[in-house]
């Protein structure tokens, strides 16, 4: 249950819930993810044409100013990053052996003040 909903899998419009799995029968043409890309009914070929992660693209931005305050002896830095700007909820592929397959990370702002004496 949990797992198909997590997948973002559906069948013919219905979504899969925490609590309510699909149908147990959903023919192939009405079955569809948000987050896989399912090949079409009989197009499917592990070497050719395999299910993979949707592509998409990830944005992070990160910003800073050294010696903020225009200091000699006491130089303040300054830095703003944020990760994964668009908030979009995706699967990320690393294409790795050892990392596989993980959600996308939710938008993370952090901010550093660094002083160098």
């Amino acid at each position: 249950m949990d797992e198909e909903f997590q997948a973002g899998f559906e069948c013919n419009g219905q979504k899969a819930t925490p609590t309510a799995p699909l149908p147990s029968v959903c023919p192939a043409s009405e079955f569809k993810s948000s987050l896989i890309n399912v090949p079409a009914p009989n197009t499917g070929d592990n070497d050719h044409n395999p299910q993979r992660i949707a592509p998409r693209s990830l944005f992070d931005i990160s910003l800073g100013k050294n010696n903020i305050f225009h200091r000699e002896k006491f130089k303040t830095d300054l830095d703003l990053t944020a990760i994964s700007v668009i908030n979009k909820y995706a699967l990320h592929n690393f294409l790795s052996t050892f990392s596989g397959t993980h959600y996308v990370t939710p938008r993370a702002l952090t901010a550093k003040i660094t002083v160098n004496f």
